[in-house]
């Protein structure tokens, strides 16, 4: 059985990092947690870690400053950003200090998960279980977590859940309406 994938959340709020902690923990994660921005390289070298999580603002050093010291000493871990102060604007600012995605707080366990499993290399599942279904509700019921999924990982963008999914935009409204999609 393979060893879990070890993930280090770096965060100066306890409760975040204990609901992090659970939620990742629960997933099949190792978690280590770090309250001290101070102390992340030593943990970063004294260990293997499949992924980084990064408050942005934090007591002491904060993570627009940790970031690049982390890719500059580890450029292949993956470090994703946690952060209630930023939006989709502050994307592009964050990939330039070498962040793999930003995730907004509050956020929720699916997305982060997501998340999680792309930067440390896992692939996208879609659990879907169908029983004494018509192949047309089956159809439709496959075709919602499959459209719900990209819009997800879009970001709730249509044009880039469409890009996604290899289907035009107007395709992809027809279907949000068709199978009452709303968000």
């Amino acid at each position: 059985m393979a060893e879990p994938v070890r993930i280090l959340v770096v965060d100066d709020d306890p409760a975040i990092c204990r609901l992090l902690e659970l939620t990742l923990t629960r997933a099949g994660y190792r978690v280590t947690v770090c309250t001290d921005s101070a102390q992340v390289m030593g943990l970063l070298q004294a260990d293997s870690y499949g992924c980084v999580l990064l408050d942005i603002r934090m007591k002491g050093m904060e993570g627009t400053e940790l970031l690049p010291i982390i890719k500059r000493n580890l450029p292949a871990i993956p470090v994703v950003v946690v952060s209630a102060y930023s939006n989709s604007t502050h994307v592009p600012y964050y990939s330039s200090l070498g962040a793999f995605e930003l995730v907004t707080k509050p956020f929720s366990d699916d997305l982060l998960l997501d998340v999680v499993s792309r930067a440390v290399g896992g692939s996208d599942t879609i659990p879907v279980i169908l029983t004494g279904l018509s192949l047309e509700e089956a159809r439709d019921q496959v075709t919602r977590k499959v459209i719900v999924t990209a819009l997800r990982r879009a970001n709730w963008s249509q044009v880039k859940a469409s890009h996604l999914l290899g289907i035009s935009r107007y395709s992809l409204m027809r279907w949000l309406r068709k199978l009452q999609i709303k968000y």
